[in-house]
């Protein structure tokens, strides 16, 4: 089980970029990651979105589930949207993480999805149910 936040600013997406061995590539998505054994889903989305952008946040929403990629696993990723991004930290990696921090304003992110330049499905869904549910403008 995973968690991810798709964090808005202003508007600007906090987004990470990091290589992802499987595909060969460095792939923009949102930050997130693991929930540990007997944490809840929120404080995990806290606990990763602090780690991995510096950033911490206020009142999360929570947007839905998805399966990333069910033909290979059966993993889940719980999504959340914020848009009270309140502190700016250091990261906090894992010593395997390099991570970079992204900017990147919402109507890029939406031509990068519309164009194919952007592909991670948890992103996809995240700003999917994010205009549907009206967190997000296009």
């Amino acid at each position: 089980m995973s968690v991810v936040v798709l964090a808005k600013q202003n508007d600007q997406l906090l987004l990470i970029r990091q290589y992802r061995a499987p595909v060969d590539d460095y792939v923009i998505q949102l930050p997130g990651g693991g929930v540990d054994h007997g944490e809840d889903l929120e404080s995990a989305a806290r606990r990763e979105m602090l780690e991995e952008t510096g950033c911490s946040c206020g009142k999360l929403h929570y947007l839905g589930k998805l399966y990333p990629a069910s033909w290979r696993c059966n993993e889940i990723a719980h999504v959340y949207y914020t848009d009270e991004v309140i502190s700016q930290a250091e990261q906090q990696l894992e010593g395997y993480e390099n991570i970079d921090v992204i900017r990147m304003s919402v109507k890029d992110c939406l031509r990068q999805i519309r164009d194919n330049e952007l592909q991670d499905s948890e992103l996809i869904f995240a700003m999917m149910q994010g205009l549907l549910k009206g967190f997000i403008q296009q």
